[in-house]
């Protein structure tokens, strides 16, 4: 047993290493990722959970402004992503003044962001669940709005979370960035529990422990970044001080990220539009199975995060060969990953039925769900969500956003409104599409990874 650890260790040595990356190196920088993506994903499977006590009214409210929460929240997050890219890109070369300039816009351009779609949506947030969800029950539609009034009231706060975790992920200070998300949840998880299940406040339970641990997050964040001032160089004074120049930049190679984010998201309101025609045993169906099927993804999701500042270093140093070797090595892990954990989960499914506590009825339709997903999971997923985190750490984030763009809308919400409405195979018809989706759009992915063009744009 011994000599088989050694050996697999020995393996993972050898897959996970590079001329100037070494295992040590990238495991350093994975495992916080992968314990952020896993409490992330946890604290939403926990929130269904929870706000299931409060009915499925309840629970298709928290997941259609979900969805577009989704949506609204990647914008400013694709700030912070963009940080992360030249921030990595700066520290490869050992650029250290821009990484100071970068950290800096960074911050400051996911707060302008987050607070301008705060204001814009806030005036407009009825207007937009009527337009969205109109054909809902009005009890979903009422508790639709108190929850997304809420949501939006976090964003700046929020917004200064992502922008410092996206600075620290570029530097490799990943843990750092572990300990500011966990904090941040930790808190929304133990007020929830306060106000959701203790005082029994439903949605409004939701709102006030959201506000509360984004402020706390807030706070926290530049407190990490004042401890990480020996490399970003700058004082928290300095964070109101804006550099117009350099905030156009980091906002400049944003867009794409942005922009990919935004197309990404919006096919999936269209698709959630499809789903509330269907009735609210639908959505509960959808929100539900959509939360299941997260907890084989965290692992996946995390390589595709981690693979970012790995590949922006490599790029930042000119060291194909290991962009390259590294990529590959985690695509395959993580579909290795998707295939273990499925199984894993598939017994404990009875279990999980019973903390969400749906209604029976719509039982099997969510495991149903789960086995189209899961055939799919090994052969498609990674490919298409891991593998592009290379293509955008090194520049190629036009092509990823126009292939995402494409394949959204011309298979998932094209193709998924005929299969799932048009030809009547509901709810199933659409996750079906959307599983063939992934493999189409990680074929292209693939196509453009074993060529040239990816890694010639400098940032």
């Amino acid at each position: 047993m011994q000599q088989v650890r050694k050996n697999l260790y020995q393996k993972l040595q050898n897959r996970f290493s590079g001329d100037q990356v070494q295992f040590k190196d990238v495991m350093t920088l994975l495992f916080p990722v992968i314990i952020d993506q896993f409490f992330l994903v946890s604290f939403n499977f926990i929130n269904t959970a929870m706000i299931s006590s409060s009915g499925t009214a309840a629970i298709s409210a928290v997941n259609m402004v979900g969805t577009l929460n989704v949506f609204l929240v990647q914008i400013f997050q694709a700030v912070g992503l963009g940080g992360t890219v030249l921030i990595a890109q700066a520290f490869g070369a050992k650029n250290y003044q821009r990484i100071t300039t970068s950290n800096r816009g960074t911050v400051q351009g996911a707060v302008l962001v987050a607070t301008t779609l705060s204001i814009a949506f806030l005036f407009l947030h009825q207007q937009v669940i009527q337009l969205l969800f109109g054909g809902a029950e009005q009890a979903v539609l009422e508790n639709a709005e108190v929850y997304m009034t809420g949501i939006l009231l976090s964003y700046p706060l929020q917004a200064i979370v992502e922008g410092t975790n996206g600075s620290l992920r570029g530097v490799g200070r990943t843990r750092s960035s572990l300990k500011l998300s966990l904090l941040m949840n930790s808190f929304y998880i133990l007020f929830n529990f306060v106000f959701v299940l203790g005082f029994k406040m439903g949605i409004i339970g939701l709102v006030i422990s959201l506000n509360i641990s984004r402020l706390i997050g807030a706070i926290f964040g530049f407190v990490m970044l004042y401890l990480h001032r020996e490399i970003f160089r700058n004082k928290i004074v300095d964070f109101f001080r804006v550099n117009l120049r350099q905030l156009f930049h980091v906002l400049t190679v944003s867009i794409p990220f942005a922009m990919e984010s935004m197309f990404f998201s919006g096919g999936k309101i269209i698709i959630q539009t499809i789903i509330v025609s269907l009735g609210t045993n639908v959505i509960a169906t959808n929100a539900i199975a959509s939360s299941w099927v997260q907890l084989s993804e965290i692992i996946p999701t995390a390589m595709g995060s981690a693979l970012v500042p790995i590949v922006g270093q490599c790029i930042g140093a000119k060291n194909l060969k290991d962009a390259r070797k590294l990529t590959k090595s985690f695509v395959a892990a993580g579909s290795i990953c998707l295939v273990t954990v499925d199984l894993l989960l598939l017994p404990l499914f009875p279990l999980g039925m019973k903390l969400f506590n749906p209604p029976a009825e719509i039982i099997p339709d969510i495991f149903q769900i789960i086995l189209i997903v899961m055939v799919f999971h090994g052969i498609t997923w990674s490919v298409s969500f891991v593998l592009p985190a290379a293509l955008r750490a090194a520049g190629d984030s036009v092509f990823t956003t126009v292939t995402a763009l494409l394949s959204m809308w011309i298979f998932r919400v094209g193709l998924g409104y005929l299969v799932g409405l048009v030809l009547g195979y509901g709810l199933p018809g659409i996750f079906f599409v959307m599983a063939v989706e992934w493999g189409v759009r990680g074929s292209v992915f693939y196509w453009r990874f074993r060529g040239d063009k990816w890694y010639q744009r400098e940032l």
